[in-house]
């Protein structure tokens, strides 16, 4: 009776820690499963970053020619030309105005960039996670072999 009772209670032990080991594996598929979606968000938010940085940069152009119309028109009517000091003020407004532009544009991309990388690292942490869960599952059915194999072990000394 006893020996059977040791047997019993070795299955048991096994079989629980089996399922230990299954559902390691089930929290790793999760953990991957949603670090992909955080992946995939943050991709959507880059992509949103650089569009946004595009727009700005379209804005800035639309007021640099506003502003450049209007320097115009001011010489035109004071009756100048364009040329000397109004050049220069034109010339630089251009150069200003491109600044703007540009650096819309590169903070769009640094800030799509970093983005990028975050979800990299976040996919990259899912991956460890499942494959964490996939070596638990298989060390449990190890640790299960060797609680049956001391088990029978124990019944059949006696």
């Amino acid at each position: 009776m006893s020996t059977l009772l040791l047997l019993a209670g070795g299955g048991m032990m096994a079989a629980s820690q089996i399922a230990e080991g299954r559902a390691a594996e089930k929290q790793g598929k999760f953990a991957k499963q949603i670090a992909r979606r955080n992946q995939q968000a943050l991709e959507r938010q880059a992509k949103a970053e650089r569009e946004a940085a595009s727009v700005e940069e379209r804005q800035i152009a639309r007021r640099e020619k506003i502003v450049k119309g209007q320097q115009i028109a001011a010489a035109g009517k004071s009756g100048g030309q364009i040329a000397g000091a109004t050049f220069n003020v034109l010339a630089d407004t251009a150069r200003q105005f491109s600044l703007s532009r540009n650096f819309a544009l590169r903070a769009g991309l640094f800030k799509s960039q970093e983005l990028k990388e975050r979800g990299g690292i976040i996919m990259a942490q899912g991956q460890r996670a499942r494959s964490v869960g996939a070596f638990q599952k298989r060390q449990s059915f190890i640790k299960a072999g060797s609680t049956l194999l001391m088990t029978g072990g124990s019944a059949f000394k006696g």
